[in-house]
């Protein structure tokens, strides 16, 4: 909701305010406010601090919450642009001086008033219905969102009016005004009642403005109300500007239909992180192009074809670095800032490249919606083949690698939707076929580059590097491999003993009994006898029950939160570090997780000497989501930066029952497994050729599956059947039992 002033009006229309308004516009101290740069100033820092706000939403939301915030937002804003194209038209029309253009202004705003109450009773309640029915948002935030965002474009009708009359005084200090409500108060809304709180505030703030300027004389007419012709002569120029904003924000509600709650969390996240540039870009392009515009339009057909192809060629590779910054920035910048979406840096790599072609498109659209002498059918070409490739290229991507097949599916569909673009403006003249051709070469040659520079190795989390796969006659244990490592725990939990018997040690080989670098909340109890001081009576989070070991998660007693360094959870975790490690195999486990908020199960292969990277995670499940496997391999990359490879591999509910999960580690490749069935695979990493040891563990919080809450139940037990390992016959195991 950034209005931009008419720069083609000079005089001004003198469209009434009300008199505590006018005594404040008449003040000596508030009379800057009338300069045109004040807003242009002023928009700026608005509009930063709304992206702030933005971006802070994140953190205070987590993945699953944060997916249905960013899909009321997309509702939100749509229900503030449902003006059904009365701001064009106020535009269009109300440049004259004198009573008529008072009126017609007054129509307009009454106009306005009545698409509200459509909006408010007609729109919002169907909305929520159909949020109860699919389940996927609440119907109350539905309604807060729609109605805030229905209210919203109420309150800026006038705003559009002091534009059109340029009353600069006025426009710039209304819109100021209501651009506001974007930053604090909306963040004070998140942070205190959360979502609903969010769009609570909003619907304050805007139906608090709408109702002010309601009762001014702005609306008042001579004449009765003309409003089916206005919305009649206005929908023609809405359609085309609608489309292009539903497109922006159609791949949220794509990915909504395809993925978990998580998932599309952190998609979402990923596309709301990758497009900050793209509202910048948007709202650049809407004070600039008036002046694009007024060149092309005085131009015979094809003379401006240099000046928009340079625009397009500048504008280009400079997204293109910024894509380029953002491959060896984001996962750093992520993983610093919102730990809790962490898998999202490749989905977010991704939906940065889109952007190469989503901001040129941006930069250019408003100089063909401005041209075309047939919005409907023009905007019909653009955008109903794009939705149906948009469609196409985020299932197919979903299925072969999830949210960030997803996010490189948009980028597919953006190139496709760029060329539309280019040759609708060769259609009207803008571009001659030579400045075509040579733009959407060059926009498909940025893009091939990006793509490549994705997936080299680099500081970044490569998911969409390994595919989903199922491979004919590739069983498990392979065929000829030797069983080398086998605890079935019909023996009971074989402890190390300094070498005199036993198999696994409680804590990590350096001693410790928590890992801090992932912010984990669990302290792990080492049961044998005099190793723990200070822990009488305290549990031991291992036993044998039903045949299988059991580690178990408690809730940490008071008295002894200070010998454990003041974590709440205790819990366990076993290694082969001093017993067993081996180069090249294939390690299993039988296992049934827990399900619970901040619990976190995991079955993995570290470094016999102790550095890291690499390391390869066998099976990380998380409490909340145990409908996905996820399984990473650590590297170390580019310039030496910590690299991941990482795919969410969708299963049964894991807390159910037990399931198999395993990997196939050799010098050419790794493959993982689930009940059998490889699922995954990449390449071998160059540092992945040492020894390594098992660990597995119940980790309770931390950065990535968050804190428990009050549904967490504990205790909260990871059940384990058996762990097997099987070496080629070439294969080195390094220690013995």
């Amino acid at each position: 909701m950034t209005p931009t002033l008419n720069p083609d009006v000079g005089a001004e229309q003198s469209f009434p305010l009300p008199g505590a308004v006018q005594s404040i516009r008449a003040s000596r101290s508030l009379a800057w406010l009338g300069h045109p740069l004040v807003y242009t100033i002023g928009t700026a820092v608005t509009s930063f601090l709304s992206i702030g706000t933005s971006l802070v939403a994140p953190s205070l939301l987590g993945p699953a919450a944060f997916g249905a915030f960013a899909l009321l937002t997309s509702l939100f804003q749509f229900a503030s642009k449902f003006d059904l194209g009365l701001s064009q038209l106020a535009d269009r029309d109300l440049t004259r001086e004198g009573a008529p253009a008072i009126e017609r202004g007054a129509d307009i705003l009454r106009a306005n008033w009545a698409i509200g109450g459509i909006v408010l009773l007609v729109i919002m309640p169907l909305a929520s219905l159909a949020a109860a029915i699919s389940g996927g948002l609440s119907p109350f935030d539905t309604a807060l969102a729609i109605a805030g965002g229905g209210l919203g474009m109420v309150a800026n009708a006038p705003v559009t009016i002091f534009r059109a009359g340029a009353q600069v005084w006025e426009f710039t200090a209304v819109a100021l005004t209501l651009q506001v409500g974007m930053t604090a108060p909306r963040l004070a809304g998140l942070v205190f009642g959360g979502i609903t709180g969010c769009f609570a505030v909003l619907l304050l703030w805007y139906g608090g403005f709408a109702m002010f300027f309601a009762r001014t004389g702005l609306h008042a007419s001579t004449r009765p109300a003309r409003i089916w012709p206005l919305v009649r002569s206005a929908l023609p120029l809405f359609i085309f500007n609608a489309l292009w904003f539903v497109y922006l924000s159609a791949n949220r509600w794509i990915a909504a239909s395809l993925s978990s709650p998580d998932d599309l969390g952190l998609f979402a996240f990923g596309a709301n992180l990758a497009f900050v540039g793209l509202g910048m870009i948007s709202t650049i392009a809407q004070v600039y192009y008036p002046k694009l515009l007024g060149h092309v339009a005085r131009a015979s057909p094809g003379t401006c074809s240099g000046l928009v192809e340079r625009h397009a060629l500048i504008l280009g590779p400079g997204l293109a670095l910024i894509a380029v910054i953002a491959h060896f920035a984001t996962h750093r910048l992520i993983t610093l800032v919102f730990p809790h979406f962490e898998a999202a840096t490749a989905s977010t790599i991704a939906l940065a490249v889109s952007c190469i072609s989503l901001g040129v498109i941006a930069w250019l659209i408003p100089v063909v919606i401005a041209l075309s002498s047939s919005p409907k059918r023009d905007s019909a070409f653009m955008f109903v083949p794009g939705f149906f490739v948009l469609v196409g290229a985020m299932t197919l991507g979903s299925r072969l690698a999830g949210i960030e097949g997803q996010a490189w599916g948009c980028v597919a569909a953006g190139l496709f939707l760029f060329g539309g673009l280019v040759l609708r403006m060769f259609w009207l003249g803008v571009l001659n076929r030579r400045s075509a051709a040579r733009i959407y070469a060059v926009q498909v040659l940025l893009v091939i580059a990006l793509t490549v520079i994705a997936f080299l190795p680099g500081p970044s989390q490569k998911v969409v590097a390994a595919i989903h796969t199922t491979r004919v006659g590739d069983s498990v244990p392979p065929s000829g491999w030797k069983l080398a490592f086998e605890d079935s725990f019909g023996k009971g939990l074989r402890l190390w003993n300094d070498g005199a018997s036993g198999i696994w040690e409680p804590h990590y080989p350096w001693g410790g009994r928590t890992n801090a670098s992932n912010g984990e909340l669990q302290y792990y109890i080492d049961p044998r006898l005099g190793v723990n001081t200070g822990a009488a009576g305290e549990p031991s989070p291992f036993s044998i029950e039903g045949g299988s070991l059991v580690i178990r998660a408690r809730a940490t007693r008071k008295a002894d939160q200070a010998w454990q360094t003041g974590l709440r959870y205790t819990s366990g975790l076993l290694t082969t570090a001093k017993s067993f490690s081996f180069t090249y195999g294939y390690a299993e486990i039988r296992a049934r997780v827990p399900r619970g908020r901040g619990l976190w199960s995991a079955f993995w292969l570290a470094p016999a000497d102790q550095t890291w990277p690499p390391e390869i995670d066998v099976m990380e499940v998380l409490g909340h989501d145990t409908r996905t496997n996820v399984v990473t391999a650590h590297t170390r990359g580019f310039l030496g930066f910590a690299s991941r490879s990482q795919i969410r591999i969708p299963t049964p509910d894991l807390a159910e029952a037990f399931h198999i999960y395993g990997v196939k580690w050799t010098p050419e490749e790794i493959v993982w497994y689930f009940d059998g069935r490889a699922v995954s695979n990449l390449p071998t990493p160059p540092d992945m050729h040492g020894p390594m040891y098992l660990i597995v563990n119940l980790a309770v919080g931390g950065s990535w599956p968050g804190a428990p809450d009050t549904t967490t139940p504990f205790p909260a037990d990871l059940r384990i059947d058996r762990i097997r390992v099987f070496l080629p016959p070439s294969a080195a195991r390094t220690a013995k039992l």
